[in-house]
């Protein structure tokens, strides 16, 4: 059997008081004001940050036609061969020289030697994907560049900036680490044969 439980009413004493009520609508119509002041500038800082990664050196970029490993390898060894020509723009630019006729030079060398390539040129402002490189981020932008497009592009790009200097290639990156490696391996040999040397003559001192 079921025992009867006496069911009461308890009276709501939390009553919203109407001052609480008007000071919280005041303190949300503040809150929206000074998000209306503060955004623009936020923003406007946004653009300055963005507009001070911008820099207005040439930048070079060779992109591949995809990411097999024939159409990356003809990336690489149309940049080993046009290194020269890069070389000569990056020294124009440094010493405010004009590029058209080492441009034009490089037109040239491109249509004889790989004729049978659809490689696109262009010079001026191309828009850019963001780069992570050498420790410099920059952002997708409109930038001052030599762009060379083999195919559809669609590939992996050779990435270089004039004077930032990351003209390097990975292989050069990798074989200036070993150097450095072996460098301080030698460095480090040398110093523990010192000290074995030393520690032999006090023997026999």
């Amino acid at each position: 059997m079921l025992n009867d439980y006496e069911i009461t009413s308890v009276d709501n004493k939390n009553e919203i008081h109407p001052i609480i009520s008007l000071l919280k609508l005041v303190a949300f119509a503040v809150a929206i004001m000074c998000s209306i002041i503060l955004v623009p500038n936020v923003v406007d800082e946004v653009y300055e940050t963005r507009s001070n990664l911008v820099d207005d050196s040439l930048k070079i970029r060779v992109v591949a036609n995809s990411n097999t490993y024939a159409d990356q390898q003809l990336k690489t060894e149309m940049v080993e061969n046009l290194t020269p020509f890069f070389t000569q723009i990056q020294q124009n630019e440094q010493a405010q020289l004009d590029n058209d006729e080492v441009y034009a030079e490089l037109a040239t060398f491109v249509e004889k030697n790989y004729a049978d390539q659809d490689v696109k040129i262009n010079v001026g402002d191309n828009l850019i994907p963001p780069k992570l490189e050498s420790n410099m981020f920059y952002p997708q932008y409109h930038y001052n560049s030599l762009v060379l497009t083999i195919g559809d592009g669609r590939g992996d790009n050779w990435w270089c900036t004039i004077f930032a200097n990351v003209c390097e290639r990975k292989a050069d990156k990798d074989s200036e680490k070993e150097e450095e490696k072996k460098a301080d391996e030698e460095e480090e040999e040398a110093k523990v044969t010192f000290v074995v040397w030393e520690w032999v003559k006090k023997l026999f001192a």
